[in-house]
């Protein structure tokens, strides 16, 4: 490219041909321009992905004129028309509303393909890989739905939205890879991350890379975790960061196991309602205040129930949903 863009504006980059079409049809080669561009001139990397956003928000489907599957409806249209030699008005009438119908269903096509979304969910008790379009992987935890936009492999908009747990690896392609759980947003660029988002409590642990987590209107300052650092929120706590996470104990239910180091019975019961949907009941409110340190299997929910009730020495009694725990 012959110009300069080391002094476009906001407005300069919303108005130019190249950038736009760079955003609505990504290619290799547009791709490795712009990446070159932000790389050497660090300073327009934030302008650039901004107004790509803008781009992204004013955007409206638009339909290849070249589409193979457009021309091949055509030409069913045109075949199926009679040709008949009297009264050539009519027939052009007919061409035309055939014409229009089908600029009609593309249309609507169209419009479906890029407002829709796939939606993946896991039961209780159940664990589930999802390979996205760009080949990163989400690893879903039990009673856990993720949510991205049908028409990613064409606009390369790189978000999920989560409800639940996941464990995300996400690959590294030099475009922005979001998370939204809940009022939060994790912004990264190749990194694996474990994102928990239960009712009105939300924690990230990172494991390799970089994040930037978000907060809406201004809540807080945003923040920035490196390896081994967690971050967590809850409507009665502010975003807190911590260091030295144990991401093996974060991501242990990737491995259908349950690592506990000083975990109050109380926390494991919270995972027994959002993994497994039980509601459990102690007959000696003490036993939630128990800690527990060690490995527990997760495979099956009996080996679960097993080993805590094991480890308690209480009788857990299930009666359909409810769990009973009675001290021996």
């Amino acid at each position: 490219m012959n110009k300069d863009y080391r002094d476009y504006r906001m407005e300069d980059f919303l108005a130019d041909e190249y950038f736009i079409r760079w955003v609505k049809f990504p290619d290799a080669a547009a791709n490795a321009f712009w990446q070159q561009l932000s790389a050497d001139v660090p300073e327009k990397a934030p302008l650039i992905r901004e107004a790509r956003e803008v781009v992204y928000a004013l955007s409206t489907p638009v339909l290849v004129k070249n589409d193979p599957a457009r021309e091949k409806i055509w030409q069913a249209v045109l075949d199926n028309i009679q040709q008949t030699p009297v009264r050539p008005l009519r027939r052009y009438r007919r061409l035309w509303l055939a014409a229009a119908s089908v600029l009609l269903l593309l249309a609507l096509g169209a419009t479906w393909y890029f407002t829709s979304s796939i939606t993946v969910s896991t039961g209780y008790g159940e664990t589930r890989e999802v390979i996205l379009p760009d080949h990163s992987t989400v690893m879903l935890n039990a009673h856990s739905t993720a949510t991205y936009a049908r028409s990613w492999p064409v606009t390369g908009k790189r978000e999920v939205m989560l409800d639940g747990e996941a464990f995300f690896d996400v690959k590294h392609t030099g475009d922005t890879f979001r998370v939204q759980a809940g009022p939060a947003r994790v912004t990264v660029l190749g990194t694996a991350f474990n994102v928990r988002h239960r009712q009105d409590m939300i924690a990230v642990v990172l494991q390799r890379g970089l994040v930037r987590i978000d907060m809406p209107d201004g809540e807080a300052v945003p923040a920035f975790l490196q390896p081994g650092e967690g971050w967590s929120y809850s409507h009665q706590q502010p975003p807190v960061v911590m260091q030295a996470v144990d991401t093996s104990a974060a991501t242990a239910w990737t491995r259908h196991e349950l690592l506990l180091n000083a975990t109050k019975v109380k926390e494991v019961i919270h995972l027994l309602k959002d993994n497994y949907g039980y509601t459990v009941i102690l007959e000696d409110s003490t036993i939630g205040e128990r800690e527990i340190k060690g490995r527990i299997p997760m495979q099956r929910e009996k080996d679960l129930l097993f080993v805590l009730s094991r480890i308690l020495d209480v009788d857990i009694q299930q009666k359909n949903d409810t769990l009973l725990f009675t001290t021996k």
